[in-house]
């Protein structure tokens, strides 16, 4: 699967029709005022069946039709205030399968200070609800390669998250 951010469910439509002709996706355009989170997916190599949407997530089941693997997988792209976000977190507690699941995208969270280069200390505040869902539902961040730091408004670097 793929995703990016559209401002229109329209232009979903249109970039699926041009260059996905044979692919299927999923938005969540109708819990948002723009398509915030939209997934793309090759109907020929995996099954994705939406369990729930949100304004900062969609929940899918993805089976891959070569290992027959099935797995939950939530994409996300949390809101931008602290308070906002919290509903993400009360969304994870309920989403929570007890097979499998892969979490994945921009949280606008952070876990610790190492996760940020530049810009003023993270406070505990900060960190605190991203952190206690993390623990209380058993998540742990997957290791990576590559750079750290996946993200830049030009002076403060910060890093996208997968966690499982």
């Amino acid at each position: 699967p793929y995703t990016t951010l559209f401002r229109s469910s329209s232009k979903v439509e249109a970039m699926q029709k041009l260059r996905l002709k044979n692919w299927k996706f999923l938005t969540n355009a109708a819990m948002s005022s723009s398509a915030r989170i939209v997934v793309f997916w090759n109907p020929s190599t995996v099954t994705v069946d939406l369990v729930d949407c949100s304004s900062q997530g969609i929940h899918v089941t993805l089976r891959c039709l070569v290992s027959h693997i099935s797995f939950h997988v939530s994409f996300v792209y949390g809101l931008h205030t602290i308070v906002a976000r919290r509903d993400l977190w009360v969304s994870f507690r309920r989403w929570c399968p007890a097979s499998p699941w892969m979490i994945l995208g921009d949280f606008n969270s952070i876990l610790s200070q190492d996760d940020k280069l530049n810009g003023s200390a993270v406070s505990a505040y900060e960190i605190t609800d991203f952190h206690k869902c993390q623990i209380d539902l058993g998540l742990c961040d997957l290791p990576y390669t590559g750079c750290h730091y996946t993200w830049s408004n030009g002076s403060i670097w910060d890093n996208c998250r997968t966690i499982i």
